[in-house]
């Protein structure tokens, strides 16, 4: 189920306030001390949080009229993103101030996150896509270690590793599968790709987007039938749509 992006701006916005609030009331403590020194740093502190918020401010402005008006900002896009991930650690608070469910907020930030990166992609035509998996896919039981090499991987079809490994032979991507973020950033590393899929939990797929900057990341959400980290699944066909829109196929990436 898709979830709204103005949950994320909503409280991306809640927690500017908050921001601009503290500098106000660092303002009005700047009147009362009678030492020059004390008074000249809370006006240079004000200062700075007032600036951070309007760059804040107009960096989610631009993102909602691109997100909202389906209209790419060309050159303006690296800059939104890094506006995005800057806001991104408010919004969470903000949720966690009022006891909204976190992975609502992580889902939304995914969202606005694929939208984008989507944009920054523009008319690339990518060559170097790496389609990275969670070693929780795996069947718990499977005796071959695919984090290695995934050529081990026997395509039982007991996980959905076989059936994400076939899209990647069919649309020429690279696969890893990753027990870990340490392992997942060697991966990148390693391999250097122009854009990255990533597979993973709320919590999980939204701490590596936000980590990851240089490269656009698009992330699909697993599920978990059977509890955190153990024979989770994935819809296999959304995953494909992703590396048809990435391959330059017609298909609407929502």
């Amino acid at each position: 189920m898709k979830t709204r992006k103005r949950i994320f701006f909503a409280l991306a916005l809640g927690g500017l306030l908050l921001v601009l609030s503290l500098a106000v009331f660092i303002w009005f403590l700047s009147k009362n001390p009678n030492d020059l020194a004390a008074r000249i740093f809370f006006n240079f502190f004000t200062a700075f949080i007032l600036v951070v918020v309007f760059v804040s401010l107009l960096g989610i402005a631009l993102l909602a009229f691109t997100l909202f008006s389906n209209k790419p900002m060309g050159g303006l896009n690296n800059i939104m993103t890094k506006s995005l991930n800057s806001v991104y650690p408010l919004a969470f608070f903000s949720a966690k101030l009022l006891n909204i469910n976190k992975d609502l907020i992580r889902k939304s930030y995914i969202e606005t996150s694929n939208q984008l990166a989507k944009f920054r992609l523009g008319e690339m035509n990518l060559k170097k896509i790496l389609l990275l998996a969670p070693h929780c896919l795996q069947d718990r039981d499977c005796p071959y270690k695919i984090t290695v090499d995934i050529e081990n991987c026997r395509r039982c079809g007991k996980c959905p590793i076989a059936g994400l490994y076939e899209l990647t032979i069919k649309y020429k991507a690279k696969m890893v599968v990753a027990t870990g973020g340490t392992l997942a950033r060697d991966f990148i590393k390693q391999y250097l790709p122009e854009v990255i899929l990533a597979i993973a939990c709320e919590r999980d797929l939204a701490s590596g987007i936000h980590d990851v900057t240089s490269i656009p990341v698009i992330g699909v959400l697993n599920r978990r039938p059977n509890g955190p980290c153990c024979n989770t699944v994935v819809d296999c066909k959304e995953v494909e749509n992703v590396l048809k829109y990435l391959c330059g196929d017609i298909c609407q990436l929502n």
